[in-house]
């Protein structure tokens, strides 16, 4: 049952926006044929069955799916303009690319309907975003414990009610009492404590489970957050997380869309490698390509490949963390980085089976001993192939600190544990986001 109060959320969302689709086409039938609009109800069909499913995808990749941004703010308005956006530069190069598979006259249609079904999405997701609020749909939580993290899970579940969680109380059990009987609409008890250590505790629990969850601290901090709390896990959670054998036929089909992705990566970067090589060289001597040693899947060593985007003696004095507005980038180096075109070549890694498309970044090892040294289980992200992309490089931003290496760290433990054919498609697609948005440094 652990997610599916949000996937019923995200599958209503998803419904909702199928029945608006299909109503704004037949109000634009009906406003431009009247009475005729039966009878081209089924040539329109025809052509939106298949486009509708791209406006859809493109909702997706904008985040529009996504629990967080289900709030009525700017940043939903602006995801909302930019899938219009997309979808109508889609249905367009749709239209006249394949005349005679989308037959559409006249094609004035297509932007009507565009019109009128961005004028119903806004007003059903502003519905949405408001109803999904209310109290009726809000589970109540308690919280056991005291850390850093409790304090950050209730920021982050104050902050988007539309998760649907509200967190009424927090205790310490060496302070407070845990008084159960007066929580009748209770629905989740986190405990983010060792209940061996707290005999009567664990009685009063067991005494009224029946009447709401028990969900241990790290379970919920991971449902609600997309991360694993590393002050939360000891070794035995590994043990019982990290199925690896029940990975094998994910592992196998993952592979094998390593290779397709691989070489459709390989025919862009040929495409396009006589400009990149020409403004590398015009701008800065040295190599085109960079290559630089980092450890991927059981601490073994490779050479991952990029175009360089660095001045040739960036590390004249040692290894050392890129950073932003890091002066050593050259100027063409940044668009590189921006367009994250600097990492095409990384086909090669991929065909080779060094990296994958998606998994944790595989990180040097010259920074590995101190990452080790300062972050409890750093060396558990090496039980993973490491990727071009992957969930901690879509979800937290780019870091050249401890601090930040043991957030990532959290995010890539999340991606080890859960990691599925599915959650592959999800980071690609929100990957093509970030590199819409201007990619990263």
């Amino acid at each position: 049952m652990r997610g599916f109060f949000s996937k019923t959320k995200v599958g209503l969302m998803f419904l909702g926006d199928i029945a608006f689709l299909y109503l704004a086409l037949l109000l634009m039938l009906k406003l431009r044929f009247g009475v005729d609009s039966s009878l081209m109800l089924q040539r329109h069909l025809s052509v939106f069955v298949f486009i509708y499913p791209f406006w859809i995808l493109s909702f997706y990749i904008f985040g529009l799916y996504d629990l967080k941004l289900a709030k009525n703010t700017s940043d939903f308005y602006l995801a909302i303009l930019k899938a219009t956006i997309l979808n109508g530069f889609l249905s367009t190069t749709l239209l006249y690319l394949f005349p005679d598979f989308f037959h559409l006259t006249p094609r004035a249609n297509l932007f009507l309907n565009l019109l009128f079904f961005g004028i119903l999405f806004i007003l059903w997701r502003q519905l949405y975003n408001f109803l999904i609020k209310s109290p009726t749909l809000t589970r109540e939580v308690i919280i056991i414990g005291n850390n850093p993290r409790i304090l950050e899970l209730k920021e982050k579940i104050d902050s988007n009610p539309q998760l649907g969680y509200k967190i009424i109380s927090i205790i310490d059990p060496e302070k407070g009492n845990l008084n159960l009987e007066k929580n009748q609409n209770l629905y989740t008890v986190v405990s983010a404590l060792n209940l061996n250590h707290y005999p009567e505790l664990a009685k009063k629990l067991y005494k009224y489970l029946p009447y709401f969850n028990f969900e241990s601290f790290a379970s919920f901090y991971e449902k609600i957050t997309g991360k694993v709390p590393l002050s939360q896990i000891d070794e035995v959670w590994f043990l019982d997380n990290l199925n690896e054998k029940e990975k094998i036929v994910y592992e196998n089909v993952k592979r094998l869309f390593d290779v397709v992705a691989g070489l459709i990566l390989a025919t862009v970067t040929i495409l396009i490698f006589p400009f990149v090589a020409l403004a590398i060289k015009l701008e800065s001597p040295g190599p085109v390509f960079y290559k630089q040693v980092r450890l991927g899947k059981d601490e073994k060593n490779f050479k991952l490949i990029k175009f360089r985007s660095m001045r040739k003696d960036a590390e004249k004095n040692g290894a050392v963390w890129a950073k932003k507005n890091d002066p050593r980038i050259t100027s063409v180096g940044k668009i590189l980085r921006k367009s994250l075109i600097d990492e095409l070549p990384q086909f090669i890694n991929i065909l080779k089976g060094e990296i994958s498309l998606i998994g944790p970044r595989p990180e040097r090892p010259e920074f590995i001993k101190d990452l080790e040294r300062e972050i409890p289980f750093y060396h558990m992200r090496h039980l993973t192939k490491p990727g071009l992309t992957g969930w901690a490089q879509i979800n937290f931003k780019y870091g050249n600190t401890i601090s930040d290496a043991l957030e990532k760290l959290q995010y890539e433990l999340y991606y080890t544990k859960n990691r599925s054919l599915f959650l592959d498609i999800k980071i690609i697609l929100k990957t093509i986001n970030i590199i819409l948005k201007g990619g990263t440094q």
